[in-house]
């Protein structure tokens, strides 16, 4: 039983140690780096698949940063960026689904529209690069 906890533990541990390392700020197109205070906080949560609850930090990052896809102009870049996320962060599909009833708020949209790029045109190749 103890053997299982340490082996949880550990999984999570490197999950977690690879998670953060691919998440750099090179990583993020430059239309998408108004997102970093969600994407850094978040990355636990969405590119682990068997994670827990989100951080209280990402739910707050979250949920302002949600908040910015409530026009259709920003829901348009949002999900742009969130489909971006998980072809090259490696986030999974279900937790970005899952992020805003986790943090117990609402949301005006189909995120699995975001998720699944119905309609979205693909992001150009700028990066970041501070």
């Amino acid at each position: 039983m103890v053997e299982k906890k340490v082996l949880a533990l550990v999984m999570f541990v490197i999950g977690y140690g690879l998670a953060i390392t691919r998440l750099g700020e090179g990583q993020l197109p430059d239309m998408c780096y108004e997102y970093k205070p969600m994407y850094a906080p978040c990355v636990p949560y969405l590119a682990n698949e068997n994670t827990g609850p989100p951080d209280p930090r990402c739910c707050a990052g979250a949920t302002q940063q949600f908040k910015k896809a409530m026009n259709p102009a920003g829901r348009k870049k949002f999900c742009a960026c969130m489909f971006d996320s998980l072809l090259n962060l490696g986030f999974y599909p279900k937790k970005w689904i899952q992020l805003p009833g986790a943090c117990r708020f609402k949301i005006s949209f189909s995120i699995q529209k975001c998720v699944t790029g119905v309609g979205i045109q693909p992001l150009k190749p700028h990066i970041h690069n501070n």
